[in-house]
C-alpha cells in the first residue's frame, strides 16, 4: 500500500523537482519580460527591428534566462505582439502583468521596458505614458478595467 504522506510524485528526484519548478518560474518571468517589451515597443505604433535586439541584450545581461535560446524569446515576444493587436489583448496582458507586482522582480521588468523605449533614440510620449502605466501596475498590483459591454447612455 503506497504511504499517504508521499504527495511527491514518485517518478521526480527532490532536485528534478525543484528544476522543474525553477524551469516553471523562468518560463513565467521570460512571458512578463515579453510583454513588457511588446508594450512599450508597440505603444508608438510599430516595433523596431532595434527594440528586439536590446530585448535579447537586456535578458544576456540578466543572466535570468540563460537556459532560453533568444529564438525562444523573440517567439515569446511576437507572441505578445500578436496578442496585443487582438480585441481586449492590452487589458488582459496588463492584468497577466500586475501578478508580477508583488515579486522582486517587479522592477527588472521596468528597467526592461524603460531599455526597450530608449533602443531607438527616441523617446515617444506614447511610450512615457506605457512606462508610467507600468510602474503603476508593477508597483500596485492592479489593472485597468475592461470597457463593460452593453447599452451606453441606459434610461435610469
Amino acid at each position: 500500500m503506497p504511504n499517504g504522506k508521499n504527495r511527491r510524485p514518485t517518478y521526480l528526484t527532490p532536485a528534478e523537482v525543484r528544476i522543474t519548478y525553477l524551469e516553471y518560474r523562468a518560463d513565467e518571468f521570460l512571458d512578463a519580460v515579453s510583454a513588457v517589451a511588446a508594450l512599450v515597443a508597440l505603444s508608438d505604433g510599430r516595433v523596431e527591428p532595434v527594440e528586439r535586439g536590446q530585448l535579447i541584450d537586456f535578458l544576456d545581461r540578466s543572466e535570468i534566462l540563460s537556459t532560453v535560446t533568444p529564438g525562444a524569446v523573440l517567439d515569446e515576444f511576437e507572441r505578445c505582439i500578436r496578442e496585443l493587436r487582438t480585441p481586449g489583448g492590452p487589458v488582459l496582458v496588463l492584468k497577466r502583468l500586475a501578478r508580477h507586482a508583488t515579486s522582486p522582480l517587479a522592477p527588472m521588468l521596468i528597467d526592461a521596458g524603460e531599455e526597450i523605449a530608449a533602443a531607438d533614440c527616441r523617446l515617444d510620449p506614447r511610450e512615457q505614458r506605457m512606462l508610467q502605466l507600468l510602474r503603476i501596475i508593477l508597483s500596485q498590483g492592479s489593472a485597468p478595467s475592461a470597457p463593460r459591454q452593453g447599452r451606453q447612455g441606459a434610461r435610469r
